[in-house]
């Protein structure tokens, strides 16, 4: 007996030495710059085994067992990583984590790391990033990146400026379906959570081509991104708080996979009260939202897969009550006034009209098969639902009763083919779309859009090869777009004008990028694009409560037609210096614009200034310049600088809405790890805006405000509770109480923007 039980010892001692003699090796590189990570910690969550990685960024991991693990990746200055992984047999594994956030042009999709974007001109703002500024809008966002700046309607509303461009010239993608309702005019927010978004792109090259003419500017990308295949539950929740307007955001996100199915939801419910100048409270400023997404992706093979994302955007936006006048006399006044005319001296969460309420669903449905080795084929399918209701202060206790009502139903479609044979990438598609947009017409108000509904049919092609040192991408893209539109006349009696439109848009990009060793790379690209004029700039007829004036659209406008080049130089210089400078220059034919006109226009509605739209040649040229330093991991120096010109050539006047010289430095340092605190920073970061002194007397209704200087000071840390991570996150803005005003602010005639705020956020991730 006792040799029966020794020989059952030493068996399954010999067997567990041999089971548990596994190796999982692997390095740390910066996603960025592919630079190794030294001094990085990894970990076993499961065993508490680990190691640090060498100069090289290399980590070896001895005497595993077979098993599922969770690996955890550390790094000062860095937010953790977490991977999830079977190991079997001696393993070999790299891990990217974001180090150089601000130099990403490579996205992760499906855990395949992709190089197809590497010749655009692009800024991709990560997982990590958006979960650090929770709270904030997407034009907020962006407009963090060097050349990107945010075209406001008050403290509310707000949209991505690339380049000077803005409006229809930036298309918003969500989770690959261009966002419904933008084309109602530069007073509606593209109505899309930033907490459900895995990652944000902004291009500004020749691989916009793809998302159709409304990208001449550029295209702004939100997709929730892939789903880590984890079988245990992951994910975060978190609650902010912003001292003005005294708003709470209260979010969460997790996931899960089982076998062949991966899910995901997320959620933020948003509160804001009325926020301050550093004089006065702006009344009816506040907001209330409430969103959700959920995301599911099917895999029964390895060679297909099949994705289901849905998500619902709800806002409630109150609109400044100083910016809605009465009569001719105060509105002179109120224009005029270093105070506004209607403010307050106490806090309030109360909404009243002027309001905007929205209510956005979005529905999509997308399937991938991969055909051999090098072939994929992609199908799309995309439902929008965008209610807009806008409710103005009515005689007859009639403020109840929205003074527009827009239902907008979007259907959208795609095919495309993707090939990649060695050095040569190439991909087609076909794309199509139907818009219905009516109105409720029991507002006893004329529609500001009217009835209309229009049907696209788009082919594209894209190529990328290499000749040599040098890649060269090319692409071709045909729109059709028809239009049929029931219009109310502006003179009396009103009749129903019914009236149809056919355009055809052609877009074609050439884009090249040459690398010098290991030191940086020179990017070109030149895009011809032909753009057709949208429902918004022919139809408007009414009163954009947003911007508080009436606008007033030319259905005889004509497609503008745009050529853009863009040139890059990176620099790249391992941890010494990073910095990129781009130069460009944008040529429209027959830009289309909106034009103050010298009268004030007394409505049942109130007193508000009348714009209509015109078109005209124009240049529009600039350049981005960005550089970081990162001494040690530890001190990091960062800055940027934006300068951007646009007139009108035939009578070299000035454009509006261009935006000023932007000037943006920070200095950063990052603590040592502890036992307990881990990837602690603290931000010093100020910025300058000039004033715009390129300015058009009878384009402005106000001379452009006075340059300004605004200082931010961030602070964040982390610390674990066994396996979870909790992240705390201080942020001032403004913290010097400067009283401003934004020329990018279509209310700057009214008022002036916030004064000083400190935002509170705390996540716990599990």
């Amino acid at each position: 007996m006792i040799w029966v039980v020794l020989m059952i010892f030493i068996s399954t001692t010999i067997t567990f030495s041999q089971e548990c003699r596994i190796s999982l090796v692997g390095f740390i590189l910066d996603r960025a710059t592919h630079e190794p990570m030294e001094f990085a910690n990894i970990g076993i969550q499961e065993t508490a085994a680990g190691a640090i990685t060498d100069s090289a960024g290399y980590f070896v991991i001895q005497n595993i067992c077979p098993g599922e693990y969770h690996i955890g990746v550390e790094h000062l200055g860095c937010d953790p990583v977490k991977v999830f992984i079977t190991i079997q047999r001696d393993t070999s594994i790299t891990i990217f984590i974001d180090h150089h956030g601000e130099l990403l042009k490579e996205v992760t999709v499906s855990g395949i790391r992709t190089n197809e974007d590497e010749t655009q001109t692009q800024n991709v703002i990560s997982s990590t990033q958006l979960k650090n500024q929770v709270g904030q809008n997407l034009a907020d966002i962006t407009s963090q990146i060097s050349g990107i700046h945010a075209l406001r309607n008050g403290s509310g509303i707000s949209k991505p400026i690339i380049h000077g461009m803005f409006g229809n010239r930036i298309a918003v993608i969500n989770n690959g379906l261009s966002q419904a309702g933008q084309q109602w005019g530069s007073d509606h927010a593209p109505e899309i959570d930033p907490n459900s978004a895995g990652i944000i792109r902004v291009i500004k090259g020749s691989d916009a081509i793809e998302y159709g003419s409304q990208a001449m500017g550029g295209a702004v990308l939100v997709d929730a991104g892939p789903i880590q295949n984890d079988p245990h539950l992951h994910g975060f929740s978190g609650y902010a708080f912003e001292t003005n307007g005294r708003g709470h955001t209260v979010f969460a996100k997790i996931s899960k996979s089982i076998p062949h199915l991966d899910w995901r939801l997320s959620g933020t419910l948003r509160k804001q009260g009325d926020h301050r100048t550093p004089d006065y409270f702006l009344t009816n400023t506040g907001s209330n939202e409430s969103n959700a997404s959920a995301q599911f992706s099917y895999h029964p093979r390895e060679e297909i897969r099949h994705e289901l994302y849905y998500s619902l955007f709800h806002t409630n936006i109150g609109i400044f009550a100083g910016s809605h006048i009465s009569n001719l006399t105060d509105l002179a006044s109120a224009i005029a006034r270093q105070e506004p005319l209607l403010t307050s001296d106490r806090f309030s969460y109360n909404l009243f009209s002027p309001r905007q309420k929205v209510t956005h669903h979005l529905l999509r449905y997308s399937g991938k098969k991969f055909v051999g080795n090098s072939n994929t084929l992609e199908w799309t399918y995309g439902l929008q639902s965008n209610h807009r209701q806008e409710f103005d202060i009515r005689r007859g206790d009639r403020s109840d009763i929205p003074a527009l009502d827009l239902q907008l139903w979007s259907h959208q479609g795609q095919l495309k083919w993707r090939s990649e044979k060695n050095a040569f990438t190439y991909q087609a598609g076909l794309q199509g779309g139907w818009t219905d947009n009516a109105n409720d017409y029991d507002t006893g108000i004329l529609p500001l859009i009217p009835d209309y509904t229009k049907g696209t049919g788009t082919v594209f092609v894209q190529t990328k090869f290499s000749i040599g040192k040098v890649e060269v991408e090319s692409g071709a893209r045909y729109d059709l777009h028809k239009m049929h539109v029931w219009a109310i006349s502006q003179s009396l009696p009103r009749k129903i004008i019914e009236r149809d439109h056919t355009y055809h848009d052609v877009a074609f990009a050439l884009g090249s990028m040459i690398k010098q060793r290991d030191i940086g790379e020179t990017r070109f690209h030149n895009v011809l694009v032909r753009r057709s004029p949208d429902v918004n700039e022919l139809y408007s007829n009414g009163l954009h409560q947003g911007i508080a004036g009436i606008e007033e659209g030319d259905w005889n406008l004509t497609p503008e037609t745009s050529f853009k080049s863009i040139l890059t130089q990176s620099v790249h210089l391992e941890d010494i210096l990073h910095a990129e400078v781009s130069v460009y220059s944008h040529w429209i034919n027959d830009y289309i614009f909106l034009q103050p006109d010298d009268e004030l226009r007394l409505t049942i509605r109130g007193a508000f200034p009348v714009y209509h739209y015109r078109q005209e040649d124009s240049w529009i040229r600039g350049f981005d310049a960005s550089m970081s330093t990162d001494f040690s991991h530890r001190l990091e120096v960062r800055s940027g600088v934006s300068f951007i010109r646009g007139n009108r050539l035939d009578e070299n006047i000035s454009l509006t809405f261009i935006p000023p010289l932007k000037w943006t430095s920070a200095v950063a340092w990052s603590f040592k790890d502890s036992d307990i605190y881990k990837g602690t920073k603290l931000s010093i970061e100020g910025t300058y805006t000039g004033r715009q002194n390129h300015w058009d007397e009878e384009s402005e209704l106000l001379a452009p405000p006075e340059a300004y200087y605004l200082l931010l000071i961030k602070f964040e840390t982390a610390f674990r509770t066994g396996s979870d991570l909790w992240h705390i996150g201080i942020i001032g803005n403004n913290l010097l109480n400067v009283r401003y005003r934004d020329y990018l602010n279509r209310l700057r005639y009214f008022t002036d923007e916030q004064g000083r705020s400190v935002r509170v956020t705390i996540r716990y991730e599990f």
